[in-house]
């Protein structure tokens, strides 16, 4: 009889939206993990209010704190919030245990980790062996619950498009002696070889299972389970269990980029993709064990093993009814459900100015970047497309390979949950604003609740167990009646495969002879009874070897698992001792890691102290630096002043010489005339001399140990400041007749008061008129990093709006603009100007600042001006003196001093 045709399998219809909305729709689940500090006494950003709440606190190294200069205080609220004490079981029972129930029955399901780089997403995925994180527990819990359920190997076998074949038992038994028995009785090459010690490493770690089952499983059904493990590193997806091929030359040729199909009921896959069919925990852990070697991590400024691209571990659980006998799986494609549980370690955030990466880690920080910002994007537009379901736009999964590939989950096919790690280091504040912001967006998504799959036949339950009854009775009926005959049977008669004797003679005599065709008829005829019992015999034997052999391989695989049972019991029985000896063992590890981390921080204690030794004396060289040329500088200002005051020694020597003579040839003249005039004139008319009107007086505010300022415009052209569009004014003495020292001019005694001539008053734009009204807005540029010094004169603004970064859109509403600068003077001396001007609109219509006003504000202690005042003493003049001003406005040769064009004050 030919074997039944394989029939292929199917996976559960997408379900639709119910036309009376009545599906129940439930937010994705978000948590948070929060990771202990390495240093427990370091600053913290994070702090946990209670079970579901959190409160992240701004620090004076962020951006946020730089840009407002506030520290602000934001709370999150999540589904519940593990602290930095939460132990791993605990968070495998609140957020992934749920997903496994649901995977037993029927449903998919998705679990995300999302987080900055080192916040600890990779270890609650995965874990350690004595400590392990969501994804080998899951491994643990689903087998504990369909252990004793599961179907033969091979019985279901995927077809490369996202479904399952179901194949019988004897052509899954062919199966398993094809692909899993001949492989084992050929030669083994060295890299097997070293891969099977690998696993068999990953076998004696001692691993703590879990040991947790979920209830509520039908146990009329038969389950296979199925992993694959991808990864999508530079948004391109790879498939971690793929054989690569082997080249003796090259040696292992890289992996090839998968593509993302849609199945015929609209489901996304990875085609092409290994899918793995495991029977225990042990074998699930071989084949993750094996992506992880292939898996992308390198190491950056932040973390030592630092995952580069996006891992993604499907469980695909298939499951199917038995017949009634209970015993085979019904051979019926529409009878078999398919759920998957997705567990996905997303790579972390990445800021290149803290990670300093470069080259491939700087492309791939990008490409991580880039995924994570299309899965936000993604989100938010479903957010806001639920909120307004009216006009819903299109949502661009397309733009990640990752959102591609679970764009089901979030359109309502399984329950969608995610996991926010959380590192509360202050130093991290900045990433983790953007995390709590993202985890924010996730929970207003609502997604359709799944229903659970049952399989509706009409068979009576409990077949299983029936079934399993019904044969260990008649396996024991059949060991009594061994007993009882004591010996073996004996084989029934053996049938002898001969067609019998040789043909007869077939020579015939005559055409009468008749005898001869009698008797050959009669010999085919009993020729052809024997082949006929001799195939009938044939197939009966051989349908009996195939029964014998089907029943021999179940009884091997009874006493199999009944050995796994007493070496189960056996490794219970030893599990104490197996448990102290792994817990030594990871004190052990413990101690060394802690003893290694101690060495490590005396050395990086050590290099520090060498490092500071070198700053300070770096530190102490460049201050007797600084103090050698400012010796020589102060020698050099010495020497040159020497010189100049030697070159107007010379220049006034000289001037005074050419003013004699000329005093002389003017006196000689003089004297012509008058004596021409009294012999001309008997009497001499008297002459008359206008004394010059005095010179406008002028104020500056010069006070030591205060800053000298000038509040106004006319104040601020008295002091001599640069003003646009204006000349510098200077002051000039009329000098007496015969002042000079020449040998033959008569000294005459100086004017009271000298005549100075006046400034120019500062022009402004003739385009706009500048306004007197008390509606001016100041606009205050002070740049970051302005120092606020506490004196007595200080601006003062009515109305005005202080910015530390000019933009345009600023000077908008602005009249008057201050430009604020700090620097130090020639003289050694901090000083600060401020820069005013006029905002005026443009025919284009921008605008333009027209600078017409300059303050200078200086601070100085008392007695610490070198240079002696060059002034005249009142002795030397017999005029009235007024002020200081104008005292020091003299100069020895008797005329004003140019005052400076960028010091406000007068030099005494």
């Amino acid at each position: 009889m030919p074997p039944m045709r394989p029939q292929r399998g199917k996976t559960p219809k997408k379900r639709g939206k119910s036309p009376n909305n009545t599906d129940v729709v439930e937010p994705v689940e978000v948590y948070c993990r929060v990771r202990p500090l390495d240093n427990p006494s370091g600053n913290v950003c994070l702090k946990v209010v209670n079970p579901e709440a959190v409160n992240l606190i701004s620090t004076e190294s962020s951006l946020a704190f730089a840009r407002t200069g506030q520290l602000k205080e934001v709370q999150y609220k999540f589904q519940q919030v593990f602290d930095e004490v939460t132990s791993q079981k605990t968070i495998f029972d609140h957020v992934a245990l749920p997903l496994v129930d649901d995977l037993v029955h029927g449903k998919n399901g998705l679990l995300f980790t999302y987080g900055i780089t080192s916040s600890g997403k990779t270890y609650t995925m995965t874990g350690t062996p004595q400590d392990q994180g969501i994804l080998p527990r899951c491994l643990d819990v689903l087998f504990n619950t369909i252990g004793g359920f599961q179907s033969k190997k091979y019985v279901f076998k995927p077809d490369r498009m996202n479904g399952f074949d179901v194949q019988t038992e004897a052509d899954a038994m062919m199966e398993r002696q094809r692909r899993d028995i001949l492989p084992a009785l050929t030669p083994k090459t060295p890299g097997s070889g070293r891969q099977k010690k690998e696993f068999e490493f990953v076998r004696d770690t001692g691993r703590l299972a879990d040991p947790t089952c979920v209830s509520d499983i039908d146990e009329d059904n038969t389950y296979a389970v199925f992993v694959s493990y991808i990864e999508i590193y530079n948004n391109y997806v790879y498939d971690l269990l793929e054989e690569l091929p082997y080249d003796n030359i090259t040696g292992y040729k890289p992996p090839q980029s998968k593509i993302l199909r849609n199945d015929s009921y609209e489901n996304m896959y990875v085609m092409s993709c290994t899918e793995v069919e495991v029977k225990s925990p042990e074998e699930a852990f071989e084949v993750l064990f094996k992506g992880q070697k292939r898996r992308k991590v390198a190491h950056t400024c932040l973390n030592a093993e630092s995952s580069r691209s996006h891992s993604i571990f499907n469980i695909r659980l298939v499951q199917a009814p038995l017949d009634s006998c209970g015993q085979e799986v019904i051979q019926d494609s529409d009878k078999i459900c398919v759920s998957q549980l997705s567990l996905v370690d997303l790579a972390g955030s990445e800021r290149t100015n803290r990670t300093k990466n470069q080259g491939d880690r700087l492309k791939e920080a990008s490409n991580i970047n880039q995924t994570l910002m299309a899965l936000r994007n993604c989100l938010e537009l479903l957010r806001e497309n639920q909120k307004s379901p009216g006009n819903p736009r299109m949502v661009p999964y397309r733009d990640s390979k990752l959102t591609h590939l679970f764009k089901n989950y979030f359109d309502g096919d399984g329950r969608v949950r995610m996991v926010i790690c959380v590192n509360p280091k202050a130093e991290e504040y900045d990433e983790t604003v953007h995390v709590m912001k993202f985890a924010e967006i996730s929970q207003e998504i609502m997604v359709q609740r799944s229903q659970q799959v049952k399989f509706d036949l009409g068979f009576t339950p409990g077949r299983r167990r029936l079934g399993e009854k019904i044969r260990e009775e008649q396996l024991r009926e059949a060991e009594k009646i061994k007993i009882e005959q004591d010996i073996v049977p004996p084989p029934g008669p053996c049938m002898v495969y001969d067609l019998g004797p040789e043909f007869p003679n077939l020579q015939m005599v005559d055409y009468t002879d008749s005898a001869t065709l009698i008797n050959l008829i009669a010999f085919l005829a009993e020729r052809d009874s024997k082949r006929q019992a001799l195939a009938a015999d044939f197939e009966t034997k051989w349908s009996n070897f195939r029964g014998r052999l089907v029943g021999f391989e179940r009884d091997y695989e009874q006493l199999q698992e009944r050995n796994e049972e007493l070496e189960n019991q056996m490794k219970r029985q030893g599990s104490s001792s197996t448990k102290f000896e792994s817990r030594c063992r990871s004190l052990e590890a413990r101690l060394a890691d802690v003893q290694a981390q101690l060495d490590d921080a005396h050395r990086m204690r050590r290099e520090y102290e060498a490092k500071l030794g070198d700053k300070d004396l770096k530190l102490l060289q460049e201050k007797h630096e600084k103090e050698r040329l400012r010796d020589n500088f102060k020698q050099r200002l010495e020497m040159n002043n020497i010189h100049w005051e030697d070159n107007l020694d010379k220049e006034k020597r000289k001037i005074e010489q050419q003013l004699g003579a000329q005093l002389e040839e003017k006196e000689k003249r003089f004297n012509m005339m008058k004596e021409v005039l009294e012999t001309d004139t008997p009497t001499a008319r008297p002459r008359t001399f206008k004394t010059p009107a005095p010179a406008p007086k002028t104020r500056t505010y010069t006070t030591p140990g205060m800053i000298q300022s000038a509040r106004s415009e006319s104040d601020v052209s008295s002091v001599g400041l640069p003003t646009p569009r204006s000349r510098t004014n200077t002051v000039s003495t009329v000098k007496p007749w015969g002042y000079g020292g020449g040998k033959s001019a008569t000294k005459r005694p100086p004017p009271k008061t000298p005549v100075a001539t006046p400034r120019a008053i500062p022009q402004y734009s003739l385009r706009h008129r500048r306004s007197r009204s008390n509606n001016e807005t100041w606009l205050d540029h002070r740049p970051q990093g302005s120092l606020d010094l506490d004196t007595v004169l200080q601006p003062t603004l009515k109305k005005k709006k202080s910015v530390s970064k000019l933009e345009q859109k600023d000077t908008k509403t602005a009249t008057k603009y201050m430009l604020t600068h700090q620097d130090v003077g020639s003289d050694g001396e901090f000083q600060t100007k401020y820069f005013k001007g006029d905002v005026l609109p443009t025919a284009g219509g921008g605008t333009q600042v027209v600078f017409n006003d300059v303050e200078v504000h200086k601070q100085r202690e008392p007695g610490t001006r070198k240079r002696r005042s060059s002034c005249p003493q009142p002795s030397d003049f017999d005029g009235e003196w007024t002020d200081p001003e104008e005292r020091c406005a003299i100069a020895i040769e008797g005329h004003r001093r140019k005052r400076s064009r960028h010091t406000p004050e007068s030099r005494v």
